[in-house]
């Protein structure tokens, strides 16, 4: 099965990278981040820009949030500007500059990260990149998230999208027997890229997504 994911993350580039703080300096003109740019990601044209609720954007938080991750880590080993090094620890870690004390302010999602001065579509790249190759970004069996309480691994929320995208409501409604308003969300929200976004649907609370996950349905090539 080709994967939802991967579509997702070519159709959101253009909405991450609209979220990249117009007004705010970012990296988009910086000549050092040119120098510093990996190869791959040089002779790549797929973007990596992290879209929410992805395998890559959930890697991203725990990647930033980790103790390990230092601003030495982000300036030297990622590499990013140091401007936007320092401002990512500086954000995470509150005034007292140290992590895992009762001022700090972790990230919570990837618009927040966004939103850091000097932070733009370049440092995001290195970022998921560094992030996918260090072993932070969720596989196939690894837990992508909890939603309204329920537990999805990647392979399973790309399964509950597939059946919530292609199902017709009468399935949705009489099949599956979801709330009528959570059908009408379901099939107006179409297509729904992440398990984060379903989630997030009027009516479409923890019953609906465990009904959506745990669905017996063959999902083709």
């Amino acid at each position: 099965m080709t994967s939802v994911y991967t579509n997702s993350l070519v159709i959101g580039l253009t909405a991450a990278l609209a979220i990249a703080c117009g007004g705010k300096d970012d990296d988009t003109g910086s000549d050092e981040m040119d120098r510093i740019l990996p190869a791959e990601l040089q002779e790549s044209d797929m973007a990596r820009s992290p879209f929410e609720g992805t395998p890559e954007g959930v890697g991203l938080i725990e990647f930033l949030n980790a103790e390990s991750t230092t601003y030495e880590v982000l300036d030297h080993e990622v590499p990013l500007d140091r401007r936007a090094a320092g401002n990512l620890i500086a954000h995470r870690d509150g005034g007292d500059r140290q992590w895992g004390t009762s001022d700090d302010d972790i990230y919570s999602d990837v618009d927040e990260v966004d939103r850091v001065r000097f932070v733009g579509p370049k440092t995001l790249d290195r970022l998921v990149y560094f992030a996918s190759k260090d072993g932070w970004v969720p596989g196939a069996d690894d837990i992508l998230g909890v939603y309204d309480g329920v537990s999805f691994t990647v392979n399973q929320a790309e399964a509950t999208l597939y059946v919530a995208n292609t199902l017709d409501a009468d399935a949705l409604d009489f099949d599956l027997q979801l709330d009528a308003r959570a059908v009408e969300s379901i099939v107006e929200a179409r297509p729904i890229d992440t398990v984060d976004h379903l989630s997030r649907l009027y009516y479409v609370g923890g019953s609906a997504l465990q009904t959506l996950r745990d669905h017996n349905l063959d999902v083709k090539d």
